[in-house]
């Protein structure tokens, strides 16, 4: 056996079954193990600590802290892991680093808000801690009286008082904007309802529900629901005509997966506890008594609901004695900074997984290491390799971790380092680049770079022929008769509409859509034009449109995020409001590839880790901001270099895009495309921009197809034999066509 260590010798039987355990392990992981670089004499070693989860590192290393003299740029917290023991040889033991967080990029946001203890772990490691709800009052009067002038001109636009009234409203609230708010909203002489309406639009925003009622002890002027970090609460009448709130319930957030007999409830006269798991959730004690023998619990999609009877009908301030309310605004706020920076910190593995229509889709893990993984340092010159493994054990349970092993021999006392490029970035000024989106440190480079890049593409653009469709020749190849293997019905329907006739032989057809037809019908025209194949992917068709055509109005700028991250990068920084489309062309056979749509560069480039290889500028629609709507134009190229419009319409299609405080979501993988009706779409898209807005659209895209497709042209000529089919799609913005 490959085993080191100082267990004793194991039996023959043992043995013969360690083996057997190992093989189905290596059988399982070939491919991963293959992969990683992990040399084949560590396998059974890493065998063993992920089947015991033996976490040794501890064994061999210790957390110090990064030294003043020390380049803080190379660590990403404020300490590093340095070699305990005399020495480690290089390639002499594997060990495993444990993740603090695996997430995906739909489920991310929600867990981090969610997920017990989670947001508070997060905000240790980024150094962002959300804000008190409350202005503290200042010792320094002139320091309060400078903030509060700040305020001024918000509570006199948010209520409509004079000056004089904000400063003194604020005066008295301490600094307290939305106090200040509400309490100008009770001045006398304002309408009753219109205060009652007012002061539920700010109760609202603090996270509360209406101020109806009549409660006799003031309850109607207070938030009835509110939030706390761990946990909401509810306050209600048990009887609809009551005014009494004898009712409260308190919502935990414990992940899904829980049932009811993981939960355990402990109810007191005035204390509650509740324990998930053997894991106690929430512990404290309550406001004011209840009836011990009338307090329910029930889990409900992931979220136990404890409920509770009051001894009496009183207003509770708080459910929990302690309890920190929090500003629901502001808190989304605060998630959104957190996650943003955490993405400095993220690294991916890509898996396949089945939707419920049974279609398969690859999708990719993030994960934080913990606090060990997050010490170990950059280098260009590394001691050890750092890779991602899921273990599959013996109960078919995946379990995430990353393997570290030495690849240079360390002594006592070193730091140990990885190289967090990745294996494929080799180019020295790129490198720079990639490593912004980790270690922060001065870009002018990038700003650089992009200014170059921008130079190149006005002059490629000022070279480049200009072309219409009157300037293309006539196709003096005619088509009336079109094969499609396993034509679908949506593809007969678009045939027809063309004009043409779908037919059900290859042998009738003037030209053959099929991916063997080189080999089952060779004496025909198919769609195999050179170009087919130069413009397969986004990354190709990015590369060469940058060489030919350089910048164009109607031509979304992007960048290829293997060999232009600096460009990339100035590009982004030029422009903060700039959203990018992110591909993925490492295609692989009926699976499924998401797209990304982000406005932040550092998430962009770390996709590069995981295969996705272009970042495209673009935009939420004109028409509607809540999804990004594009025009598609099918064309074939014929074998005299003729052109066909495919379709006489033009095709429109929207992707919804999800919202997050009335702006899209900074983080999300683009759903599935639908069609839309363009005759609804005009009604809307004139609505907007006027009667003949869409048919000048129509005619400029016709004319950039045009010029399109000369310009590919001049890439790469026919074969004199083949069609070439190609799809154009264009997007709506407020300011131009395409």
């Amino acid at each position: 056996m490959a085993i080191s260590g100082d267990a004793q010798m194991p039996s023959a039987d043992a043995a013969s079954s360690f083996m057997l355990r190992y093989g189905q392990f290596e059988a399982a992981h070939k491919q991963q193990l293959e992969s990683s670089g992990l040399p084949k004499h560590l396998w059974q070693v890493l065998y063993k600590k992920l089947s015991s989860e033996i976490l040794d590192i501890g064994d061999y290393a210790v957390l110090s802290s990064v030294g003043d003299s020390e380049n803080h740029a190379a660590y990403m917290t404020e300490h590093k892991l340095c070699l305990s023991q005399d020495k480690l040889d290089a390639l002499s033991n594997v060990f495993l680093i444990d993740h603090a967080w695996t997430t995906t990029l739909d489920q991310a946001l929600s867990q981090i808000d969610s997920a017990p203890g989670l947001l508070e772990r997060m905000e240790t490691l980024t150094g962002i801690f959300e804000p008190h709800e409350k202005m503290p009052i200042m010792p320094n009067t002139e320091s309060l009286d400078a903030a509060n002038e700040v305020n001024v001109p918000v509570v006199v636009a948010q209520t409509g008082v004079s000056e004089e009234r904000a400063r003194e409203l604020l005066t008295k609230t301490g600094g307290d904007i939305i106090e200040a708010i509400i309490a100008a909203s009770k001045d006398p002489g304002e309408d009753q309802g219109k205060k009652n309406s007012f002061e539920d639009q700010i109760i609202k925003q603090l996270g509360g529900g209406s101020s109806g009622g009549s409660g006799g002890d003031g309850s109607a002027d207070k938030p009835k629901e509110w939030r706390t970090r761990k946990y909401t609460c509810s306050q209600y009448a048990l009887d609809s005509g009551s005014d009494k709130l004898d009712g409260i319930d308190i919502s935990i957030p414990v992940g899904s997966g829980i049932s009811p007999r993981d939960v355990k409830c402990v109810f007191l006269r005035r204390h509650l506890e509740v324990s998930v798991g053997g894991n106690k959730v929430l512990e404290g004690d309550l406001h004011a008594d209840i009836e011990t023998d009338e307090a329910t619990w029930t889990v409900e999609n992931g979220v136990v609901v404890v409920s509770l009877v009051k001894k009496t009908g009183d207003y509770w301030p708080v459910a929990l004695v302690g309890e920190t309310h929090i500003n629901p605004f502001v808190h989304s706020k605060h998630v959104m900074r957190v996650y943003g920076e955490l993405w400095k910190y993220f690294q991916g593995y890509d898996f396949l997984a089945q939707n419920a229509d049974q279609s398969v889709v690859k999708r990719t893990n993030w994960y934080i290491q913990d606090e060990v993984g997050l010490s170990i340092g950059h280098s260009d010159s590394p001691n050890v390799r750092c890779m991602p493994f899921l273990y599959l054990d013996a109960r078919g349970q995946m379990m995430p971790f990353s393997i570290m092993w030495p690849i240079k021999s360390l002594s006592k006392g070193d730091a140990l380092t990885r190289d967090f490029c990745p294996v494929w970035l080799a180019d020295v000024e790129q490198r720079k680049g990639y490593l912004q989106s980790i270690f922060a440190g001065p870009k002018q480079f990038a700003l650089d770079a992009f200014e170059r890049m921008r130079e190149e593409w006005v002059q490629t653009a000022k070279n480049a022929a200009r072309a219409s469709l009157a300037s293309l020749p006539v196709p003096k190849t005619q088509i009336q008769r079109v094969f499609v293997e396993g034509a679908t019905d949506e593809t007969a329907k678009s045939i027809q509409e063309a004009g043409l006739k779908l037919v059900d032989k290859a042998e009738e057809a003037d030209i053959v859509f099929d991916e063997d037809v080189g080999q089952t019908h060779a004496d025909k025209q198919s769609n195999l034009h050179p170009l087919n194949s130069m413009f397969a992917s986004t990354e190709n068709t990015l590369m060469a449109f940058q060489k030919v055509v350089g910048m164009q109005s109607w031509l979304r700028p992007g960048y290829h995020l293997r060999t232009q991250i600096n460009e990339f990068i100035g590009a982004a920084m030029m422009n903060s409001n700039s959203w990018w489309l992110l591909t993925n062309d490492q295609a692989i056979p009926n699976v499924k590839q998401q797209k990304i749509i982000t406005n932040n560069w550092t998430t962009a480039v770390r996709h590069a880790d995981v295969g996705y290889t272009t970042a495209i500028n673009c935009t939420p629609s004109a028409v509607s901001p809540d999804q990004l709507c594009l025009a598609e134009k099918m064309v074939l190229l014929t074998p005299d270099n003729g052109l066909y419009v495919w379709d006489k319409d033009t095709w429109i299609y929207a992707y919804p895009i999800e919202q997050r405080d009335g702006k899209p979501e900074p983080y999300q993988v683009m759903a599935d495309e639908r069609q839309v009706q363009e005759t609804a779409f005009v009604e809307s898209f004139s609505a907007h921009f006027g009667a003949d807005a869409f048919a000048g659209f129509a005619r400029a895209t016709e004319h950039v197809v045009a010029e399109v497709i000369r310009l590919m042209l001049g890439i790469g000529s026919s074969n004199g034999k083949d069609f070439g089919l190609f799809s154009f799609r264009f997007a709506f913005s407020k300011n131009d066509a395409a």
